[in-house]
């Protein structure tokens, strides 16, 4: 079923709640602007509220939406996507040429871009060039646990990257041959596999295009891009990111009017979303990115007047999203280095009841199709056979792998992500039924984003609750989480996506068919065969299929929120408050 993205009048919700369904921050310091800023009286500000904490905005390390809400303000890809139809537009690149073989994409920089002025460009203007691309690419292309974005855009799809990024381990220079400059404004990149994805894939955060001249003062730590926002290090904190507008910035409007309209975003990392939702009611926040769950009914009948009448207060709005709820298996450590132990487990979960009762409906369906949300009209992934509430099936299952009715079966460990409430009050619930269904001990404990990562993507631990935002419109982006291809055993190197290590020679085969396609069509159909396999060998546990409640000020003019939960304030505004109460 196709899912489209739709607007509700709040005050439908008191009829019924389901009238709509359809850590430490790596920020840096040393490349912190000295320009004067002030965000106080008639400027146009808008604040949004965030529960996790950055772990890094540096383009090439990021792994969570917040880290990419932040970071793709601040950095500009070659192209960019619109927030609204979610199709490609133009970015740093005015214009590309995609040639007849289809695999050779020739860009055409904007003339005049210039990176943000910092402390890493001695305040001077520094101009956009092809040297700044390849460096970004070259960079992309280079080994190290500080660039985990590699097999998102290079690997198998740029000529020579696989080979870059192999060199780079033996400490070779690193030449990336499919991209050829032709001049300080145009340059060519020749693919292995289709434009099409290539692009979209372009206009995520982590495509951002770095300065080679800043880099080479703050490393990883830069934050100078040629987006536009720039990064106030001054006021930024861990618990807030302050943004301000880049004056630079080459956007104009169809009128011709300087871009950005705002002259800063504040990103407040809050912890919860029932502090959000407080700070959101006081007049603080103009855009909150989840309600908690038990207490949308109330919140709305008790602030119906701010959501009705003919010019309501707050916007509430529902998105079936690109996102999928998840616990991932540690495939290599008993018990559930045994494939019977995790279907057991899979079908030993009622997804209906903890989507009744810990969510409170909030969520578009219970994961049983697999890992890709049904959110693609030409993805079928209504043929998958997942996993449903099956009691007997589970304990039979259990017994086969040697545990009957729980005997002997190890207390195992479960860690989620602090910061939000919702992942205690789930664990707490699978935690239930674990002991009630199954006779299996689960423990749980909530540690900071950075920790839990560390011990994720180095094997020490049982079980750990995950989730996948799409990085681009294609089931791809989901099923790479899994791509065992690139996995090395050695847990001294991080691995990234694939945080399990799971290796399957099959999926991989037809993974990379569906990835080398150079049709949607073709491509969908050994995306499935993939995810059946996947679905078959259970690294994973798929819990739900996301749909959050999202509250907007209607104050806010052009602001978009989409299944992908890209962010674009470059052409934001908002409302002139005193001339509206004129």
């Amino acid at each position: 079923m196709r899912l489209v993205s739709s607007v509700c009048v709040v005050a439908a919700l008191t009829l019924g709640l389901n009238a709509c369904k359809n850590g430490n921050s790596d920020i840096g310091s040393s490349s912190g602007s000295s320009m004067k800023t002030d965000y106080e009286g008639g400027n146009k500000v808008v604040r949004i509220a965030e529960n996790s904490a950055p772990i890094s905005i540096f383009p090439h390390k990021l792994t969570q939406s917040t880290e990419g809400l932040i970071s793709g303000q601040i950095f500009e890809g070659l192209v960019k996507v619109d927030p609204k139809t979610l199709k490609v537009v133009p970015g740093l690149a005015e214009s590309w040429d995609i040639q007849p073989n289809g695999k050779t994409i020739t860009f055409h920089l904007r003339k005049g871009v210039r990176f943000h002025r910092s402390a890493a460009l001695d305040y001077k203007e520094v101009e956009l060039t092809a040297q700044d691309v390849k460096f970004t690419f070259e960079l992309l292309c280079t080994a190290s646990n500080d660039n985990l974005h590699f097999a998102t855009i290079c690997k198998d799809r740029i000529v020579g990257a696989n080979e870059c990024y192999e060199n780079s381990k033996k400490g070779e220079k690193i030449d990336l041959k499919g991209l050829k400059i032709i001049d300080d404004h145009n340059f060519s990149i020749e693919l292995l596999n289709s434009p099409a994805i290539f692009l979209d894939i372009l206009g995520g955060p982590f495509a951002g295009i770095l300065s080679k001249e800043a880099y080479a003062v703050d490393k990883t730590k830069t934050i100078v891009g040629a987006g536009p926002f720039i990064l106030d290090t001054k006021r930024t904190t861990p618990q807030q990111y302050v943004l301000y507008k880049n004056i630079d910035y080459y956007g104009k409007d169809k009128k011709g009017n300087s871009l950005p309209y705002l002259d800063s975003v504040i990103v407040d990392i809050t912890g919860s979303s029932e502090i959000a939702w407080n700070g959101f009611r006081a007049g603080k926040y103009d855009f909150i990115s989840s309600i908690p769950a038990n207490q949308l009914k109330q919140i709305v009948e008790e602030n119906i007047k701010d959501f009705s009448g003919k010019d309501p207060k707050y916007v509430l709005e529902r998105n079936a999203e690109m996102i999928t709820q998840y616990y991932l298996f540690n495939i290599h450590k008993k018990p559930f280095d045994n494939i019977k132990v995790r279907q057991a487990i899979n079908y030993g979960i009622d997804r209906d009841k903890l989507i009744e009762r810990v969510l409170f409906g909030q969520a578009y369906g219970p994961a049983s199709n697999g890992i890709v949300p049904p959110t693609f009209d030409f993805y079928k992934s209504g043929t998958i056979e997942g996993y449903t509430f099956d009691l007997a099936k589970a304990k039979k299952l259990l017994a086969e792998a040697g545990y009957p009715d729980g005997k002997g079966f190890p207390e195992i460990k479960l860690i989620v992500n602090s910061g939000n409430m919702r992942n205690n009050t789930v664990a707490g619930e699978i935690q239930k039924q674990l002991m009630m269904n199954l006779n299996v001990n689960l423990t749980f404990e909530s540690l900071p984003n950075d920790t839990k990562f560390i011990l994720q993507t180095s094997g020490q631990g049982d079980i750990f609750r995950d989730g996948w935002v799409a990085d681009y419109p294609s089931p791809e982006s989901f099923l790479s989480i899994f791509y065992g291809e690139p996995v090395e055993n050695d847990t001294a190197h991080i691995s990234y996506p694939n945080t399990m290590r799971f290796v399957n020679k099959e999926y991989d085969k037809y993974y990379e068919m569906g990835r080398d396609a150079l049709n949607r069509d073709t491509a969908s159909v050994y995306f499935l065969k993939a995810e059946k396999i996947l679905v078959r060998e259970a690294p994973l546990m798929a819990l739900w299929y996301e749909s959050n409640y999202r509250l907007i000020t209607s104050h806010l003019i052009n602001f978009h929120v989409n299944p992908l939960r890209h962010f674009d304030f470059s052409e934001v505004d908002v409302k002139d408050k005193e001339a509206e109460k004129k």
